[in-house]
């Protein structure tokens, strides 16, 4: 088990759950995705091919490229979290280009779970909820070949 984390929509974060006085526990996997994907990960330098053809330019000079303290500190600069905040300024044209930017960020921020050995394969299915909220299914195949899946169109509800 884990430490459950609750998301605060209005406030785009992430809380831990008390119960009882105590930390609540959840799913591990659960847990590692949403930090994987709700975790501010470094923005590059330079935009990438596919930000650019979604409409994600280059960070200004001077703007913070966000990212977690504590990549200062991993081995082989593995980034923690994905870069799902650059779409912020992303504006809908077209059905699909921006939903396959969401699997590609989303496969990027879950690709250490492969690596790792803890499941088989990632699968992410993006889907517009609204005009402009995309919802995210996550289906993580383990080693022996269950699987568990995680729906992530809460994480936009009731935003406008």
């Amino acid at each position: 088990m884990d430490i459950a984390i609750d998301w605060n929509v209005p406030e785009g974060r992430g809380d831990w759950r008390i119960s009882d006085s105590d930390i609540a526990l959840d799913n591990p996997l659960r847990t590692a995705v949403m930090v994987s994907l709700f975790t501010d990960r470094l923005a590059p330098v330079e935009p990438t091919s596919a930000d650019l053809a979604v409409g994600v330019g280059g960070l200004a000079p001077g703007e913070d490229r966000r990212g977690w303290w504590g990549d200062a500190f991993s081995d082989g600069g593995v980034l923690i979290g994905s870069r799902l905040w650059l779409l912020r300024r992303v504006i809908k044209s077209g059905e699909s280009a921006i939903l396959m930017e969401v699997q590609a960020i989303c496969n990027e921020a879950l690709a250490w779970l492969v690596t790792d050995q803890v499941v088989a394969s990632v699968a992410v299915t993006a889907s517009w909820l609204s005009k402009t909220a995309v919802g995210m299914v996550i289906v993580l195949t383990m080693p022996d070949s269950t699987r568990q899946s995680f729906d992530f169109s809460w994480a936009w509800k009731g935003l406008s």
